[in-house]
């Protein structure tokens, strides 16, 4: 006849016995109590507190292996609530109206900008009028819907386009049609040959027009490093009283689920936009 020792002697228990437990919690208790003697009040609080860290690492070492995996399991589902949520509210921008885009700028450049003066920021916000809403375009905003919003809603002659990295740009160049329509301004190309192609397209050194300029070009797609060296080298946007639109790549979320408005390049991007809205009338910014 086997006996109960037989029967648990192959047996691996992973927990400890609440009496187990709380013998030893006494057994320490004890061991404590003893150093409290002939202390301070500040020694005294310090030992108490190392019984209670001492007792809640005891509690932590008694949650069994199931409850720990379904605690895990609610800290990733939590996590990937939240990542969900921040995604949705920074696709939500460009679908918002010009009152909410204005509101989102002004927090943005606050943020980037935590040293200037209130006068100073000041000078850097955007206006609600400087917006166009585009909250009733219904479709989704990805590259392939591109064309569809900028027949809709850019009626410039001339257009730049600001996405947030050399990627997007040759996405948005190739979805717009290619060289017959478009320019693409990024670090890829050397900057001499960006700023040649720019004014060529303005007719700045070009004193008889011919066949071979690139007068069709209507966008220009660039990251907004590269535009702001641009500003800073030429004028050629500023030029004339033809209206210009300015397109934000908006919607566009890279692998970190960063945006346009969103990155490392966001005050560069504000910068930008206050630049030409400075220099140049008829101007209207519009976000994808």
């Amino acid at each position: 006849m086997s006996n109960s020792d037989d029967l648990d002697g192959n047996v691996d228990y992973d927990y400890e016995s609440e009496p187990e437990i709380q013998i030893e919690r006494e057994r320490k208790a004890e061991v404590v109590l003893k150093n409290v003697k002939n202390t301070s009040e500040e020694e005294e609080e310090d030992v108490q507190n190392k019984l209670k860290r001492s007792i809640e690492a005891d509690d932590t070492k008694s949650i069994s292996k199931r409850k720990k995996k379904l605690m895990n399991s609610k800290f990733h589902d939590r996590k990937r609530e939240q990542i969900e949520y921040d995604i949705e509210q920074k696709k939500s921008i460009p679908k918002s109206s010009p009152e909410a885009i204005t509101e989102y700028f002004a927090k943005s450049i606050r943020e980037n900008n935590p040293d200037l003066s209130p006068l100073e920021l000041n000078e850097m916000y955007l206006k609600r009028t400087d917006f166009l809403s585009t909250e009733k375009f219904d479709q989704d905003r990805d590259v392939l819907n591109f064309t569809v919003f900028m027949t809709q809603f850019s009626k410039a002659p001339k257009c730049i386009i600001l996405s947030m990295s050399n990627i997007r740009v040759a996405d948005l160049f190739r979805g717009l049609g290619g060289s017959k329509n478009c320019l693409k301004l990024f670090a890829k190309n050397k900057f001499k040959d960006d700023l040649a192609s720019v004014e060529e397209c303005f007719n700045v050194h070009t004193k008889v027009k011919s066949k071979d300029t690139p007068q069709a070009v209507k966008y220009f797609i660039a990251t907004p490093t590269r535009m702001a060296k641009l500003l800073e080298a030429t004028d050629v946007f500023f030029q004339g009283k033809d209206k210009l639109d300015i397109i934000l790549d908006a919607s566009y979320l890279d692998p970190k689920n960063n945006t346009l408005l969103k990155c490392e390049n966001t005050k560069e991007l504000c910068k930008v936009l206050r630049t030409v809205l400075n220099k140049k009338s008829s101007v209207k910014v519009l976000l994808y």
